[in-house]
C-alpha cells in the first residue's frame, strides 16, 4: 500500500463536549495492521466486510487500512441487516451489539462468515457461543482510540487476553493503566481502565469513571450492576446518575417479564430495592424497564437514548419483545394499569388515550427507523377498538415512500391505525 496520507484525527468515543482529538500517522496504521495480521494470521482470499464505519477507528483499521496494507480484498456495500451477509470467505468486522441482536432473534446469514472481528465493548459470553456457530472464527479484540489494538481473545472460555506485539503494560492502578504503543504517535498513554496483567494476559476489570458520590456515599457502578444481575429475573442492565439520584435501567428475562406483568412496575422495583439494601448503603431509585440496552452503530451504550428514557413526562409502556428490519418493525407492548395515561381517563374505565398511542407510534418509529415523523398530517386514523390497562397488544409498523404506517393489534382485533408523515433522519 502506497503512503496517501501523513496523519488522520480520530475522535474519541465521548461526548461532543468532552470528546478528544487523537493523531495517528500513515506509520503508526501501517505498523499496527502489520502487527494484527502476523498475530492473527488471516488466510489468503479473504474479504472484508463490514457494519462499522470509518469515523471510528475499529471500522478503520480493520476494514479500511489492514485490507490495503495486507492484500486482502474489501466489499464497500455496508452490512445493515444479517441477511445482507451473502459474501463468500468474509471477514465481519462489526459491533457486539449488531451480534447480539442476531443471537436475540436467532438469525442466520445468507452465507456464514469465515471470521468474525468485534470490539467497542465486551461480548457476553453468550453472545460469543452464539457467533462461533456461524463463523469458524471469532476474535474478540480490546483496545482504545488512544492506543489503538491492545489485546484479544479467542474463546468466550479463555483466560485472559492476549497482548499485541507493539503493546506493553507499564503500570495499572485502581484509577488508570499507562501503556507503551506503537500504534500512536503518543506513547505512554493513559487510559481510564482498570486491568490486572498476569503471566503476560490482561483481564479488563472495568472503567475507572465509573464511580460515583451520592449522598457523600462512593458507589462503584460496576459492583452495583453485578449484583443486580444476580438477582432472579434480571437478564441485564445499565446504572448512571440522573438528576442526583441513582438509576437503573433494567432487562428482564422470561421470568422477569412474567413477574412485572402479573404485578406491576412499583411491586418489582420494591422487590428490587430490598434485595440490594442488603448489600449497598445506596441503591438505584429511579427505575425504568426495557427490552434490551440501547447501543449505538460502534456498540457503544447510547447514555443520550437512555437519558431520553428517563427524561419522558409519560409512563414507559413495557416492551416484551421487538422483531426489526430494513423496512418492517413490530413491538410487543404491555401498558401497565398505574401508568400515568389512565388517569383521569377515565376514572371508571380507563382506557388509553388515542394521543399517547399516536405518539409512541411515532416515538417506536424513531427507534425502528431512525425517523421522526411528529410533524406533518398524519393520515387515516381509525380508532376501532378501546386498549384497556394491562392488556397485551404489538405494535406494527412499516415503512414507504408515503410515510410509516402504523396499526396497535393483538392477531385478531385491531385497535388503531394510520399512517405518519415521511420525514428525514433524525
Amino acid at each position: 500500500m502506497e503512503k496517501k496520507f501523513n496523519e488522520i484525527v480520530f475522535k474519541t468515543g465521548g461526548t461532543t463536549s468532552d470528546g478528544k482529538g487523537v493523531v495517528k500517522t500513515f506509520e503508526n496504521l501501517k505498523r499496527e495492521c502489520l502487527d494484527i495480521n502476523e498475530e492473527l494470521k488471516f488466510e489468503n482470499g479473504l474479504k472484508f466486510i463490514t457494519t462499522t464505519t470509518d469515523e471510528h477507528l475499529f471500522g478503520f483499521t480493520f476494514f479500511r487500512m489492514l485490507p490495503d496494507v495486507c492484500g486482502f480484498d474489501r466489499y464497500e456495500a455496508r452490512i445493515n441487516y444479517p441477511e445482507d451477509i451473502n459474501v463468500e470467505n468474509a471477514v465481519l468486522i462489526t459491533t457486539p451489539s449488531f451480534l447480539e441482536a442476531m443471537r436475540k432473534f436467532e438469525a442466520k446469514p445468507p452465507v456464514n462468515p469465515i471470521v468474525i472481528i468485534t470490539a467497542g465493548a465486551k461480548l457476553e459470553d453468550k453472545t460469543f457461543e452464539y457467533a462461533l456457530t456461524i463463523a469458524e472464527r471469532v476474535i474478540e479484540v480490546y483496545g482504545s482510540t488512544e492506543t489503538g489494538v491492545i489485546a484479544y481473545r479467542t474463546s468466550p472460555y479463555e483466560k485472559g487476553l492476549r497482548i499485541f506485539k507493539g503493546i506493553k503494560i507499564v503500570e495499572t492502578a485502581d484509577s488508570y493503566t499507562k501503556i507503551e504503543t506503537a500504534y500512536s504517535e503518543v506513547s505512554p498513554v493513559i487510559i481510564q481502565d482498570r486491568i490486572k496483567l498476569e503471566d503476560g494476559k490482561i483481564e479488563f476489570l472495568g472503567r475507572c469513571g465509573r464511580v460515583l458520590k451520592i449522598q457523600e456515599k462512593r458507589i462503584i457502578l460496576d459492583d452495583i450492576e453485578a449484583a443486580v444481575k444476580d438477582i432472579s429475573g434480571i437478564e441485564d442492565v445499565y446504572c448512571f446518575e440522573h438528576k442526583g439520584k441513582l438509576a437503573a435501567l433494567a432487562v428482564l428475562d422470561e421470568n422477569g417479564k412474567e413477574f412485572f406483568i402479573k404485578h406491576d412496575k412499583l411491586t418489582l422495583v420494591k422487590k428490587l430495592k430490598q434485595e440490594l439494601k442488603n448489600k449497598f448503603e445506596i441503591v438505584p431509585q429511579r427505575w425504568r424497564f426495557f427490552d434490551e440496552i440501547p447501543k449505538k452503530e460502534n456498540g457503544k451504550i447510547n447514555k443520550e437514548f437512555i437519558e431520553e428514557i428517563f427524561n419522558l413526562n409519560l409512563s414507559l409502556p413495557f416492551v416484551i419483545s421487538r422483531e426489526t428490519g430494513r423496512d418492517y418493525a413490530e413491538f410487543e407492548l404491555c401498558f401497565i394499569k398505574n401508568s400515568n395515561f389512565f388517569k383521569g381517563h377515565f376514572e371508571k374505565l380507563p382506557i388509553l388515550p388515542g394521543v399517547v398511542q399516536l405518539f409512541y407510534a411515532n416515538w417506536f418509529t424513531g427507534i425502528a427507523f431512525n425517523m421522526d415523523c411528529r410533524c406533518g398530517q398524519i393520515r387515516k386514523i381509525k380508532y376501532s377498538n378501546i386498549i384497556k390497562p394491562a392488556k397485551i397488544i404489538r405494535l406494527e409498523l412499516v415503512k414507504s415512500s408515503k410515510g410509516v404506517s402504523f396499526k396497535y393489534h393483538d392477531g385478531e382485533l385491531i385497535y388503531s391505525s394510520g399512517i405518519l408523515p415521511p420525514m428525514s433522519l433524525l
